[in-house]
C-alpha cells in the first residue's frame, strides 16, 4: 500500500517537474533573445550615447517601475493568480485589472500635469507617461494570456515586441540620431504593436468588456491580494534603483551612467532568473499541494547551483567582456561588475523563495522581509557611497539583498518546514566574494580560472544525471 502511494506521488512530482521544464522552455524563448539582443547592442548605446545621456535613461526608466506598482496596486500579480484558479472567472479579471490600470493611468496623468507646473518639462512627462501607459497594458495583457492558457503566444508576442523596440532603436539612435528622444520613441511605438498583437493572436477583443459593471466580491479579493504587494515592489524598487538616484545626488549624471552600464553585464544573471521566475511561480501555483515541499526544495537546491556557476563565469570574464561591450569612457564601469553580480546572485534566491509565499498567498511575510532590506539599502547606501563612491551603492545593494535573504530562509524553515543548507549557502558567498576581490584587485588570474572550471565541471556531472532522472 504504501509503495503504490508512494508511486502516485513520484508521478505527480515528475508531472510538477515536466511541467516547470515546458515553463521554463516557453519563457526562454519570451525573454531570452529579446534580452541576448539588448545585451548585443549594448556597444550601440555607449558609442552614441554620453555616459550623462544614458544615466538619464535609466533614471527615467527607474520612475516609470516606482510608477508601476503604485498607479496599477499591483493588480497584475492579483489577475495571473486568481485568473489561474478554477472557481474564479478570468474574463472577470481580466476586466478588473484594466479598469484599475486604465483608472490608474488617469490619476497619474493629473499628477504628471501638477508636477509640470514646477519642472516645466512637458516634453520628459509626456514620454514617462506613454511608457508607463504601454508597459502597463502590456503587462496586463502577458498575466492574462498565461490564465487563458496561451502562454506560448504570448512569448512569441514579447520576443517579436523586444525585437521591434531593439531594431527601432538602431534606427533613431544610429540612423536619425534622436539620441534619448529616439529610445523613447522606440520604446512607446514597439510595446503598442505588442498590444495590437494581443488582440490579433490572443483574440482578447472576446474578454475585454467596457461596461461600468464589476463582481465587487473579486474586486475585494484581488485587491487584498494586490495591496499588501504594493509597499513590497516599492521596496524592492529602493533595492534595486535607490542607488542610481542616490549616486545622482551625491556624484554626478556621469557616474550614474557609468553604474547603470555596469548591471548589463549582471543583467545575464537577471535574464535567467527573470525567465526561471515566471516560469516557477506558474508552475508553483500549478504544483501538487501534497508535494509542494520537495518539489521547492530540489527546484531551489538545483537553481542556486545553476546561478552560482553562472555568477563566478561572469565575475570571472567581466573586465575581459567590458573590452567588447564598453567603449570609449564607459569601460572604467568593468569595475562595478562582480560585486554587482554578487547582488543579483543573492537577489535571484529571494525571488525563488518569494515564489513560495506568494503561492501561499502569505504576502505580508514579503512585505516584512522586504521592508527590513530596504532599510538596510538606505542606510548603507548614503553612508558607503560618502565613503567609496559607486562601488559603495553596489556593496549596500549586495548586503541589503542578503539580509532579505537570512530573513526568508529562516522564514520558509518555520512556516512550511522547508531545510535549505545555510551553511553551505555561506560557503558559496565566502567563494564569491573571494572571487571578487581577486578579480577588482588583478590577483592570481589562473587560480580563479582553475576554481571556475573546476566547480562548473562538477556541477554538470552531478546535476546532469539528476536532471535526466525528473525529466
Amino acid at each position: 500500500m504504501n509503495s503504490y502511494r508512494n508511486f502516485k506521488i513520484r508521478g505527480k512530482m515528475n508531472k510538477d517537474y515536466k511541467r516547470l521544464f515546458q515553463n521554463i522552455g516557453i519563457f526562454t524563448l519570451a525573454n531570452f533573445t529579446s534580452r541576448f539582443l539588448s545585451f548585443l547592442i549594448l556597444p550601440l548605446y555607449t558609442a552614441f550615447l554620453t555616459t550623462e545621456e544614458y544615466g538619464t535613461i535609466d533614471l527615467a526608466n527607474t520612475t516609470v517601475q516606482l510608477l508601476f506598482p503604485i498607479f496599477s496596486v499591483t493588480i497584475v500579480d492579483a489577475v495571473l493568480r486568481f485568473g489561474l484558479e478554477e472557481n474564479t472567472n478570468e474574463q472577470e479579471c481580466l476586466n478588473i485589472g484594466l479598469k484599475i490600470i486604465i483608472g490608474g493611468s488617469l490619476i497619474l496623468a493629473a499628477c504628471l500635469a501638477v508636477i509640470n507646473c514646477f519642472l516645466q518639462d512637458e516634453k520628459l512627462l509626456a514620454f514617462i507617461f506613454a511608457i508607463y501607459v504601454v508597459q502597463a497594458l502590456n503587462s496586463l495583457f502577458a498575466a492574462f494570456a498565461k490564465t487563458i492558457d496561451k502562454t506560448k503566444q504570448m512569448a512569441a508576442i514579447t520576443t517579436f515586441t523586444s525585437f521591434c523596440i531593439l531594431l527601432l532603436n538602431v534606427l533613431f539612435i544610429t540612423v536619425l540620431h534622436k539620441g534619448i528622444v529616439g529610445y523613447w520613441i522606440s520604446t512607446i511605438i514597439g510595446n503598442s504593436v505588442g498590444l495590437v498583437l494581443y488582440f490579433l493572436v490572443c483574440h482578447l477583443e472576446k474578454y475585454v468588456s467596457f461596461g461600468f459593471s464589476i463582481d465587487k466580491k473579486l474586486l475585494k479579493k484581488m485587491l487584498l491580494y494586490s495591496v499588501p504587494l504594493i509597499p513590497n515592489a516599492l521596496f524592492w524598487w529602493i533595492n534595486s534603483s535607490l542607488d542610481r538616484w542616490a549616486l545622482a545626488g551625491m556624484m554626478t549624471m556621469s557616474v550614474v551612467g557609468l553604474y547603470s552600464c555596469a548591471n548589463k553585464i549582471p543583467s545575464i544573471l537577471s535574464t535567467i532568473n527573470t525567465i526561471f521566475n515566471q516560469a516557477w511561480n506558474l508552475s508553483l501555483f500549478q504544483s501538487s499541494p501534497n508535494n509542494k515541499k520537495s518539489f521547492f526544495e530540489d527546484t531551489y537546491n538545483f537553481y542556486n547551483e545553476v546561478m552560482f556557476c553562472c555568477s563566478i563565469g561572469i565575475i570571472w570574464l567581466s573586465k575581459f567582456v567590458a573590452h567588447f561591450m564598453f567603449s570609449k569612457d564607459f569601460f572604467q564601469a568593468w569595475i562595478f561588475v562582480p560585486i554587482l553580480t554578487c547582488g543579483a546572485y543573492v537577489n535571484s534566491l529571494n525571488g525563488v523563495l518569494g515564489s513560495l509565499f506568494t503561492s501561499e498567498k502569505k504576502t505580508t511575510t514579503i512585505f516584512k522581509t522586504t521592508c527590513i532590506g530596504s532599510i538596510v539599502n538606505i542606510t548603507l547606501n548614503f553612508l558607503l557611497i560618502y565613503l567609496c563612491g559607486a562601488l559603495g551603492a553596489a556593496i549596500a545593494t549586495f548586503v541589503s539583498y542578503l539580509v532579505v535573504w537570512i530573513m526568508r530562509v529562516n522564514k520558509a524553515a518555520r512556516e512550511f518546514e522547508i531545510n535549505i543548507d545555510t551553511r553551505w549557502s555561506f560557503l558559496q558567498l565566502i567563494m564569491l566574494i573571494t572571487e571578487v576581490i581577486f578579480t577588482t584587485k588583478d590577483m592570481l588570474w589562473g587560480i580563479t580560472t582553475i576554481f571556475v572550471i573546476c566547480y562548473c565541471v562538477i556541477f554538470l556531472l552531478h546535476y546532469g544525471k539528476v536532471i535526466k532522472n525528473k525529466i
